[in-house]
């Protein structure tokens, strides 16, 4: 079984995830859109549960097989101190340009109706579930798409360099996303990039997770509670 586990993963990962990934929130979203009740944290639900067990499998295959930890991103920075520094300038990047868009939250939410507007939390419990899939999400699909396809390339497929695997595995990245539409999954397809540069210059997984769950938690600054159409007209009911 062990053995197998590696292949299955990457099966789901590449013929499965994406289709479900887009089946999933089809039928969420059309949930939300007709007003059933706590939908949209059932959706949340659903994905962390989904991304917990997906972990998990990865988590098996590296005990049972005795991979080391570093193999997988699993190990220590080589440097806390510039993984540190990275850390504090790009959150505060991420929060100050967050905090730049409030102005036009409400076009911003207008446009992205149709793709992702559904998953977009509105009150106080949706907001707090959206901090738990941010985080869970950042740790699962790090260790997933960075840690272990990378590492299975090199396993399985040697005769890749380096680069080839960073592409490769973000164009698998992005093809997950396909479910927030083609700009969606080209721009987690950039961002797929962008952390697996920050594990290959720290050797850990560390900052690109959090990283990574900071990316997803920004639009709590971006749209405040009570900002949404939807808050707003049951605050005056």
């Amino acid at each position: 079984m062990t053995a197998v586990l590696p292949h299955l993963w990457l099966a789901f990962a590449v013929l499965a995830d994406p289709w479900l990934g887009y089946v999933w929130y089809q039928r969420a979203r059309k949930r939300i859109e007709a007003g059933v009740p706590n939908a949209r944290v059932q959706l949340y639900r659903e994905t962390i549960g989904a991304q917990v067990i997906g972990a998990g499998l990865i988590l098996a295959y590296w005990r049972s097989a005795c991979i080391p930890a570093v193999r997988l991103g699993l190990g220590a920075p080589r440097s806390w101190a510039w993984t540190m520094t990275a850390l504090l300038v790009m959150v505060g990047a991420l929060a100050w340009s967050s905090l730049r868009l409030r102005p036009k939250a409400e076009k911003i939410r207008q446009r992205l109706q149709g793709h992702v507007g559904a998953l977009l939390p509105d009150s106080h419990s949706e907001r707090s579930w959206w901090v738990a899939i941010s985080a869970v999400a950042g740790i699962n699909e790090e260790l997933g798409y960075r840690g272990f396809l990378l590492f299975y390339l090199s396993v399985y497929a040697p005769q890749t360099n380096l680069l080839e695997r960073v592409v490769l595995t973000s164009l698998l990245f992005g093809l997950a996303h396909i479910y927030q539409g083609w700009k969606g999954a080209v721009g987690a397809g950039i961002l797929g990039l962008v952390f697996a540069g920050l594990y290959l210059m720290t050797g850990s997984l560390l900052l690109p997770m959090v990283i990574h769950a900071a990316v997803d938690s920004r639009i709590l600054l971006m749209f405040p509670h009570g900002a949404s159409p939807a808050i707003a007209a049951q605050s005056h009911a």
